[in-house]
């Protein structure tokens, strides 16, 4: 368990970092939404580019693993998608919500943990799970939030208006100019490789001090809607964290033991990789698409919080 808290106390450290800087007013009421920009624009897909355009694709194909945890992360977002569709919310929403409980933070927990568990050999099964969740999962969500802000525009100029906003989204784009590059085998000049790595490496950062300041300001609004006749809020992002922790790694621990013959040591990656928290991805897009963010600063908080437990009891049975 401590080897589990000293890899999660930073990112509460970072969250508190924000929260203590609101609300001391050391930074102001637009704090969270421009640094948030700032790591939508620049920072993530500074690291989205530079991850892509330096992977070994031949070093990645491991068929087994990847389906294991592309099927389980997509079933995961489109059983949450369904569930929060049917409830009433609006697609937009509904995406966001669902990519809550499939986004798990391997860039920040994903990467310590399972090198303080396996060692080097962690690294590539990381890495494959952090390209399906910037590359597929995020993507889904990006596609369907458009589609929903599309609803009530004629089918050609939505289709139009949709493929326009998702290929000129700075989260889509730099993957795949990074897979582009990556294809041509072109080499970067070191100079841009180290301007990549020093914006790259202030997206986790920012978004999880963006985040501290976000919940800062929405508690008022919060208390507000308590006394006003309650809000569902934190028992949606309860729910959320109970999927994102205990029902995802579930699903693909059933896939990896029972419907692929996997490898144990890879199949034991891929459960534990499930079963990260949430990342700051579903917040920064419920922000930069200005939708309701609470449930997912919330979700963000919580199973970051609840990990320390459900990863600690996971890690004695992978022992």
């Amino acid at each position: 368990m401590l080897g589990t808290f000293s890899i999660l106390l930073p990112i509460f450290g970072l969250i508190v970092a924000g929260f203590v800087s609101r609300k001391t007013k050391v930074l102001g009421a637009t704090a969270a939404s421009e640094l948030n920009r700032f790591v939508v624009w620049l920072a993530l897909p500074a690291l989205l580019f530079d991850i892509m355009a330096n992977s070994h694709w031949s070093e990645l194909y491991l068929p087994n693993f990847i389906s294991v945890y592309l099927i389980g992360s997509v079933m995961t977002f489109l059983l949450v998608l369904l569930w929060r569709f049917k409830q009433g919310r609006p697609l937009a929403d509904a995406s966001i919500d669902s990519v809550s409980a499939a986004y798990s933070n391997t860039a920040y927990v994903g990467f310590p943990l399972l090198f303080l568990v396996f060692g080097a050999s962690g690294q590539v099964p990381t890495t494959i799970a952090s390209i399906i969740v910037v590359s597929v999962v995020f993507a889904m969500a990006i596609i369907l939030i458009e589609v929903g802000l599309q609803a009530e525009v004629a089918l050609h100029l939505k289709v139009k208006n949709v493929l326009k906003a998702v290929f000129l989204n700075p989260l889509i784009l730099s993957p795949i100019a990074g897979v582009a590059v990556a294809a041509m085998s072109i080499h970067l000049p070191q100079g841009v490789e180290t301007f990549l790595k020093l914006l790259g490496s202030a997206a986790s950062p920012a978004a999880l001090v963006s985040l501290g300041l976000f919940l800062a300001d929405s508690m008022a609004a919060q208390a507000a809607a308590k006394n006003g006749g309650g809000s569902s809020s934190s028992k949606t992002a309860w729910t959320l964290t109970f999927i994102k922790l205990i029902i995802q790694p579930l699903l693909v621990a059933w896939l990896a033991l029972y419907v692929f013959d996997m490898n144990h040591q890879l199949a034991m990656m891929a459960i534990l990789l499930a079963a990260l928290p949430t990342g700051t991805g579903p917040f920064m897009l419920a922000e930069y698409y200005r939708r309701e963010a609470v449930v997912t600063a919330q979700t963000v908080l919580f199973s970051t919080a609840v990990s320390l437990l459900t990863l600690s009891v996971l890690l004695a049975f992978i022992k």
